[in-house]
């Protein structure tokens, strides 16, 4: 974050500090976005835990599949190492290496496929995440919520945006990639109502956002006009 920061400051360019947390929420796994806090301990320690379990799962996954693949050898895996700026991780070069897939996208039903997606690992709460951002000085926000939410009728998803609300969420996600102009109204009017931050998104992952159908995820692809955007204190006044 500070050599980002610094980076920008030298351009000109103002910057956000944020981060991206993975959590489970009743049947749901989430992901929240952590914008303008300063770094703690707590937070550290959280991210810290969300990451190795996500590491965890795709060693998981490539010894669960070493029986049927002889190529794989989970010990050579366990050292593996790969082009980061290539997006997606570890898991998914290393099956493309092999031969396994065709794609780094074609290895992401395998989790599920294995019984090994999120719902078989203990992340954090979301209530816990939100609440630590909150400790930190932050702003809570609720990433792509048409990903989990987006078949449910409006009044089931008000209904959750409500929930969320209640545990301490800060603001959502409403401009995204995936999401139709009618979700997107419909969030930014919840947003509006209740006073929470309305942000917008591309979800690049590098090299990874243009295999395997992914194309829509490209950085600064969702141009957006500021006046839909509400920011609240995450940037100075005289910018918003």
């Amino acid at each position: 974050c500070e050599r980002f920061a610094a980076a920008c400051h030298e351009l000109g360019v103002q910057t956000i500090r944020g981060a991206e947390f993975d959590c489970r929420w009743q049947e749901y796994h989430l992901h929240i976005l952590g914008y303008g806090f300063t770094p703690t301990p707590e937070l550290a320690t959280l991210a810290h835990r969300s990451r190795e379990l996500l590491l965890q799962m795709s060693v998981d996954l490539i010894e669960k599949m070493a029986p049927e693949y002889p190529q794989l050898d989970p010990a050579e895996y366990r050292d593996y190492r790969y082009d980061a700026l290539q997006g997606g991780w570890a898991g998914l070069h290393y099956l493309r290496e092999k031969g396994v897939t065709q794609s780094l996208s074609d290895g992401m039903p395998l989790y599920a496929r294995y019984g090994l997606d999120y719902t078989a690992y203990p992340f954090p709460r979301a209530e816990e995440i939100i609440a630590a951002i909150r400790r930190a000085e932050g702003v809570p926000v609720l990433a792509h919520p048409h990903n989990y939410f987006g078949k449910l009728e409006l009044a089931a998803l008000f209904g959750i945006y409500n929930e969320l609300c209640a545990a301490g969420l800060g603001g959502i996600e409403t401009y995204y990639p995936t999401h139709s102009k009618t979700f997107a109204a419909q969030t930014a009017l919840f947003c509006e109502k209740k006073g929470l931050l309305i942000t917008s998104g591309s979800d690049d992952h590098g090299q990874f956002a243009h295999t395997g159908g992914w194309e829509q995820y490209r950085t600064g692809c969702l141009m957006m006009e500021p006046h839909r955007l509400r920011l609240g204190s995450l940037l100075p006044q005289e910018l918003l």
